[in-house]
């Protein structure tokens, strides 16, 4: 039993220490733009680099981590996050993965112009219903009652006709 607490809690101080050191580098990651030179083309020994829609590779990559970041901190927040609102934390999520798939596409005109609340509207709904039944188990742990008694008395009208 003794053995089994040590290896749990040694995989937790493990986790943590992995999720803090992540953290910690985060900055020098989001200023890797600036080995980058400020040319259209940036060939090295790993691959060819072209910008396209900035003109300059730099710019480039200072835009796409300026988006990787948040979305990157928000994803080790999701995965980490032990409240029972942590679904509201898709919302910013997939905001900021649309943002950066749009700076990652080349083909784009315009950024961050609004139009992808559009298209995280379904992310919204479901983070909001995961939360608002989460909320509802919370709330029913916490003062007793059955949502089953709720449900009896909140009934589409249809139900009452076809008893």
């Amino acid at each position: 039993m003794e053995k089994q607490l040590i290896k749990r809690g040694s995989k937790y101080l493990l986790v943590g220490s992995i999720v803090a050191v992540t953290l910690a580098t985060t900055p020098y990651f989001f200023y890797t733009y600036e080995v980058v030179p400020p040319e259209k083309i940036w060939d090295n020994f790993f691959f060819t680099y072209s910008s396209g829609y900035y003109e300059n590779s730099q710019v480039s990559i200072w835009t796409i981590m300026a988006k990787f970041i948040p979305f990157y901190l928000m994803v080790i927040w999701f995965l980490t996050c032990k409240h029972w609102w942590y679904h509201c934390i898709l919302i910013p999520m997939a905001m900021y993965g649309f943002q950066l798939y749009s700076s990652i596409n080349d083909d784009i005109k315009f950024m961050d112009q609004g139009d992808e609340l559009a298209y995280i509207v379904p992310v919204v709904v479901a983070s909001l219903s995961l939360t608002y039944l989460a909320r509802t188990k919370v709330f029913d742990k916490v003062h007793g009652i059955d949502i089953s008694e709720i449900e009896n008395y909140v009934k589409k009208p249809s139900d009452k006709f076809f008893r």
